[in-house]
Formats: structure tokens, C-alpha cells, sequence
């Protein structure tokens, strides 16, 4: 079953997060093994870089990132964009308008900082009763909240590479979706099941892992992906050998070539152990 696979890109949480939003020491051991084969291994998270777990992060040998759903890949030795695509000025006005008419955790992504909406940040906290405790720990470590996220991207100051909003009420999810597909130049997706990711239209997983394969010389069959939900499927496609969890979405299932075990009996490790080493 050994494939020539150079680059491993990973979806984080639900793929190599369990439950818990831990990584196992298996799947640690896993990654660090195949970085020892010489393959590149990288998070290919909706995440900003400021909220790249420490724990993938200082894996020894993970230099890149696949941040923000495809908006930045960033070199993380060098701490520099090495391939970004952001929301043009124009539909980001629409965006943030439209966001923060919506009773939800409003949220912009810029230089791999993460800018919420102080008003749906204290709710999140402090009001909000179905975001899970561990969004809420992953917020204060990683949020920061500005008064007018409204005036910050107006002032044309941003580079976004991506909304992101979160939901205590599911109905307003569904409508904002729905609502935000029809302003057109844009990804719109899930990427948990409390939130909505909105980002330019050609930011995606599949696009930017492309284009960082392409700076480095490797080609789509050579690339392995792992993912489990809606925001992984352009990553999925494109790469040459797609791997859906156990606990993947059923129509992601239908885009793999394998589906190995869930994230909670360490799937990532097991895919890693069956295809690389």
C-alpha cells in the first residue's frame, strides 16, 4: 500500500485533533516519522497562524502552514506569507455588513491574527450557551477584540483572508450561509458545526495547497490530505491520495480513496502508518 507521497496536509480539528483537542502521542510519532522520510508535513487548518496548536506546531521538522482555509500559507521559520489570497475591498464592506447584522461571533483574519468583534466576543464568554468550553478556551487564547471590526475593514487597512462566524442559534447560521452565497466572489462554508467561513472565492484548501506544491516542486499525486468536513473538500479533490475519516461527513466520504478510522482511534496515524511508512 506504500504510495511516493512527498507532502502530507492535514485538516486539524476532527481529522488530527481527537475530541478531547488533543493530538496523540501516536499520531505525534506518526508525523514526526514521515518528516524523517523526507516528506513535507503541514496543518491545513481554517485556523489563523496565531491559533496553530503548539503541539502540532513543535513537532521538529513542521516549517509550513496552510492557515485560514487557503486565505495564507505561511513559512513558519521565516514567519513570512509565502502564498496568500485575500477578500477584494469592495465585497469585504459587504461581508462585514452583513456579519455583524447577525447575532453571532464576527471575526477577521489578517496577517495571521484573528480580529473579533468585541461585541460577540463578551457573548461568547459570557452569554452564549451552546459554544462548546472548548471554543470558548481556544477564543481567549487567540482572539483579539477591537471595538469597530466594522471601521478596520472600511479603512481598507486589511488584508482578510477570511470571515468567520460563529453561532449560538443554528436557525442564523443556515440564514447567514445562505445569505452570504448570494453576495457571489466567494467561498462560503462550513467549517464546524456551529460556524460559517467565508473567504475569496478561489481561497481554498485545494487551491493554495496546489499552489504551495507547485513552489515546491511536487506534484498532485505525490500529495496525501486528511480532512473530515465541508471546508476540506476542494483539498480532498485535488490531492492524489484523498483520506476521509471515520467521523468525516458522509459526503466527503464519497471524495476519498480511503477512509481510515475516526480522529478519537488516532485516523491520521493509522493513514500515515498504512500509506507512508
Amino acid at each position: 500500500m506504500k504510495r511516493d507521497i512527498r507532502l502530507i496536509a492535514l485538516d486539524l480539528d476532527g481529522t488530527t485533533f481527537n475530541s478531547e483537542k488533543i493530538i496523540s502521542e501516536r499520531t505525534r510519532e506518526a508525523i514526526a516519522a514521515a518528516i524523517k522520510k523526507g516528506i513535507v508535513v503541514m496543518p491545513a487548518t481554517g485556523r489563523p497562524k496565531n491559533g496553530l496548536p503548539d503541539s502540532f506546531t513543535s513537532i521538529p521538522g513542521i516549517r509550513y502552514a496552510l492557515t485560514s482555509n487557503g486565505g495564507a500559507v505561511v513559512d513558519l521559520e521565516e514567519d513570512r506569507i509565502i502564498h496568500g489570497d485575500f477578500v477584494d475591498y469592495e465585497t469585504g464592506c459587504r461581508v462585514i455588513d452583513l456579519l455583524l447584522s447577525i447575532d453571532a461571533l464576527v471575526e477577521v483574519y489578517h496577517d495571521g491574527i484573528c480580529y473579533a468583534d468585541r461585541t460577540g466576543y463578551e457573548k461568547t464568554l459570557y452569554i452564549y450557551q451552546h459554544m462548546p468550553e472548548w471554543f470558548k478556551a481556544y477564543v481567549r487564547k487567540s482572539r483579539t477584540p477591537v471595538d469597530d471590526l466594522r471601521e478596520q475593514v472600511y479603512s481598507g487597512r486589511l488584508k482578510i483572508e477570511k470571515f468567520l462566524a460563529s453561532f449560538d442559534d443554528m436557525a442564523l447560521r443556515q440564514q447567514l450561509f445562505e445569505r452570504a452565497k448570494k453576495i457571489g466572489n466567494l467561498s462560503v462554508v462550513f467549517g464546524n458545526t456551529f460556524n460559517v467561513e467565508i473567504s475569496s472565492a478561489t481561497a481554498t484548501k485545494g487551491n493554495s495547497l496546489m499552489a504551495f506544491a507547485a513552489k515546491m516542486g511536487i506534484r498532485p499525486d505525490q500529495i496525501m490530505a486528511c480532512g473530515d468536513t465541508m471546508n476540506d473538500q476542494t483539498m480532498l479533490a485535488a490531492a492524489g491520495l484523498a483520506v476521509a475519516m471515520g467521523n468525516a461527513d458522509e459526503d466527503i466520504k464519497a471524495l476519498a480513496d480511503y477512509i481510515t478510522l475516526s480522529n478519537d482511534e488516532d485516523g491520521v496515524a493509522f493513514a500515515i502508518e498504512k500509506f507512508i511508512l
